[in-house]
């Protein structure tokens, strides 16, 4: 063998190292673009079946979920449950550092059910609250690092993303190198008839040009999508609180209490405080909260004042309720209450509110209604008030009265104010109409309510007519009527005034009471009401003024409470319909005809074995009216009919008499009883003549009796035979038969269908 120089390695250590090295980075840059095209796909796969893909593109979900990770999400249905605890992506609130999606955790929830959001890596809780509509999506699944280089291109980024590009392409050269390589290995070892056959080389090099020309697609996808991939970061980054698995929650600090920050300072009647009051939601502890609850304001004992404030309630910021333009009207030292659906109240410290300067004047006494040129009823009494309507008891300052139209005359006037009020003795005004006055001082003034000064009473006028209503209950509107002048003001009368119906038809009117004396004149009615439905107006009349007639109203039937007859069946023949049928109406409890629809059911009082038969019975009424027909009885007697319906009172018809119908049969009433031959029966026939429902018919026909079937020569002999009927019967007598057998009897008449005893035998 030839020898090796000293310190030279052999070829074939050199080729095993060279080999060995070649083997490590194609598996390297193999398993590199598995992972790669594994974690693509896991991105892309997911999609196909609803889910949505987010790149975070901060770390305040630290740890566990980090920035340039995939965060697949799944929409929220409405109807799905508030998902506590768990990560979902919402927008971010307006007025945020950064605008777009946020990623973070729902940690709790605020007493008006709006949700604590936070980053588990924030150690505060997001400052907006977020609503359970604002959801869009809760995280599903997470795909670590896929999102990095879509991050880096977004941020400009270009380093790590170059050095991104540039290990991927190395690993695709090895792939594709290694790829040719092994082709033309096994090419060399092949026989030549096994080259010339494609079908056993290109399946295989195919095959293994699957991964690097994924791999390849699939990062191009990557960088030409990232500027548009959708992303999703957060309001906040600090010191992770969260050292473990993020998707366990923050801990929440629950609001529990109120504290007044700032209390109210003292005022004046009216007057803002200058110190707004301000409200904290906090825990029990005393800790801050993020809370948007809303915190009311309200005086702990009023007595008798008012608080008003720009708004109140006022929903909390960030835990803390900032109140505007707060004001108490009514001077006294107070303190105020703060409350909360579900918080401790708080309570302010006491302030007091005193009377301040003067602001306004008011009218303490307006004059009543008087007649022309003379003093008012009620002489005007003017008080001078601060801004909140408290009276100032320190002025003295002059007060002067005016009037539009007409000329007003005080006592005096103007009037100096004594402890805060001047009162005016002697004021008349010399024009009638509808008037107000004016008080004056200065910068300050005021007006006093309207009033009449009004000539002669000469009529009566309706105010208020009566609206429409139902049977037997008050008009919602009752009647108001006045005494006026000929110029249409009211006056002052005290006349008693009398309510009636125009046109009564047979309807009353009730109220309590009626006559009513007017008061300062005016007289107002109650509990006035009508029965009887109709269309009215009412007439207003006292002594020595003209009358008054209301507008019209209309009283409808009220509910159904009985029934009644319209019409009572008339006298008839056995089972021959009656002339007038029957008629049921529906009342209400004043007697008026119901709209109802209800059944109504006809019987015979007092049956006696018979019925009565109508075309329809039960029969609907229509309008609150039930009108019969085809009905009748067939046996003969007198009748009243009764009507019912379920749940109203029943009525009883007038009586009606049926009498029997035209003679169509004869009837043996009476069989003879058993004999010997050539003897009178002891029982002796007796026939009747009637009609087709069997009634007696009163007439005077021959009848003739016969042995049904004579056997043997048999004979019947009876004293008359035939016999003519006397008020429709006949008892015959000494009838007998001369030969012994088992018989019955036909007893006939002309026309008539005959009748049969019953058997008997003769011996």
């Amino acid at each position: 063998m030839t020898g090796q120089p000293a310190g030279e390695e052999p070829p074939t250590r050199r080729a095993v190292a060279v080999g060995w090295g070649l083997l490590l980075a194609r598996l390297l840059a193999h398993g590199y673009l598995l992972f790669l095209v594994a974690l693509v796909g896991c991105a892309i796969v997911p999609t196909t079946v609803g889910l949505t893909g987010t790149v975070v593109q901060s770390g305040s979900m630290m740890p566990h979920i980090r920035t340039g990770d995939i965060v697949l999400s799944r929409p929220l249905p409405a109807q799905a449950s508030t998902p506590m605890g768990h990560v979902v992506t919402f927008a971010a609130a307006p007025g945020s550092a950064t605008l777009g999606t946020r990623l973070h955790r729902i940690v709790g929830s605020n007493p008006d059910d709006s949700l604590i959001t936070a980053g588990d890596a924030n150690r505060d809780m997001d400052s907006a609250p977020l609503e359970r509509t604002d959801i869009i999506a809760v995280a599903t699944l997470l795909i670590p690092w896929i999102g990095l280089p879509a991050f880096w291109l977004q941020h400009g980024l270009i380093l790590p993303f170059a050095g991104w590009v540039a290990v991927t392409l190395l690993a695709l050269i090895i792939e594709f190198l290694s790829t040719r390589d092994e082709k033309k290995e096994r090419r060399g070892h092949e026989p030549k008839h096994a080259r010339r056959s494609p079908h056993r080389s290109r399946l295989p090099i195919g095959v293994a040009h699957v991964l690097p020309m994924s791999a390849l697609v699939l990062c191009a996808a990557m960088v030409i999508t990232a500027p548009s991939t959708p992303a999703a970061s957060a309001a906040f980054t600090a010191t992770t609180v969260n050292s473990s698995s993020n998707w366990v929650a923050a801990v929440v600090h629950t609001p529990t209490k109120l504290a007044f920050t700032t209390n109210p300072s003292s005022s004046t009647g009216g007057t803002a405080f200058a110190s707004q009051p301000a409200v904290a939601i906090q825990t029990s502890s005393g800790a801050s909260t993020t809370s948007t609850a809303p915190v009311t304001l309200s005086i702990t004992t009023p007595a008798g004042a008012t608080l008003a404030c720009t708004s109140n309630p006022v929903a909390a910021v960030t835990g803390r309720a900032q109140f505007t333009g707060c004001k108490i009207d009514k001077a006294g030292t107070y303190r105020l209450t703060a409350t909360s659906p579900g918080l401790a109240t708080a309570t302010s410290t006491s302030f007091a509110v005193s009377v301040g300067p003067a602001s306004r004047l008011v009218f303490a006494t307006s004059p009543g209604n008087t007649a022309r040129n003379t003093a008012f009823s009620a002489q005007p009494a003017v008080a001078v008030q601060d801004a909140g309507g408290n009276m100032v008891t320190t002025s003295a300052i002059p007060i002067t009265l005016s009037v539009v139209s007409g000329t007003l005359t005080c006592t005096s006037n103007p009037k100096n104010a004594v402890a805060g009020v001047a009162t005016f003795s002697g004021c008349r005004i010399d024009q009638s109409g509808s008037k107000m006055l004016t008080a004056r001082s200065g910068s300050l003034s005021g007006t006093s309510s309207s009033f009449t000064i009004f000539s002669s009473a000469s009529k009566l006028a309706f105010l208020t007519s009566p609206t429409a209503s139902t049977s037997g209950v008050p008009f919602a509107s009752q009647p108001v009527v006045a005494i006026q002048d000929s110029a249409g003001y009211t006056t002052g009368g005290t006349s008693p005034i009398t309510l009636t119906i125009t046109t009564p038809s047979g309807a009353t009117l009730v109220c309590s009471p009626n006559p009513v004396a007017a008061v300062n004149g005016t007289a107002t009615f109650n509990g006035c009401t009508i029965g009887k439905a109709g269309t009215y107006t009412l007439t207003a009349t006292t002594t020595g003024l003209s009358s008054a007639t209301s507008t019209g109203f209309t009283i409808t039937a009220g509910p159904a409470t009985r029934l009644n007859f319209a019409a009572s069946a008339s006298n008839s023949a056995s089972s021959i319909p009656f002339a007038t049928q029957p008629v049921v109406v529906i009342l209400d409890a004043f007697g008026n005809t119901t709209t109802s629809t209800a059944p109504i059911a006809l019987a015979i009082t007092t049956p006696v074995g018979t019925s009565l038969a109508c075309t329809n019975n039960p029969k609907a009424a229509v309008s609150g009216t039930a009108t019969f027909t085809g009905c009748r009885v067939a046996r003969a007697g007198t009748y009243t009919l009764t009507a019912t319906a379920s749940g109203l009172s029943s009525a009883t018809s007038g009586s009606f008499t049926i009498v029997a119908g035209t003679a169509a049969k004869v009837t043996i009433t009476t069989s003879p009883t058993d004999a010997a031959r050539g003897v009178s029966f002891s029982t002796q026939p007796a026939v009747a003549i009637q009609d087709a429902a069997g009634n007696l018919v009163s007439s005077s026909l021959f009848v003739a009796l016969t042995i049904t079937a004579p056997t043997g020569g048999a004979n019947l002999g009876c004293f008359l035979n035939p016999i003519l009927t006397l008020g429709g019967t006949w008892v015959f007598s000494g009838c007998r038969i001369d030969r012994a057998g088992t018989y019955t009897l036909t007893a006939a008449s002309s026309g008539l269908v005959s009748g049969h005893s019953t058997t008997f035998v003769v011996n």
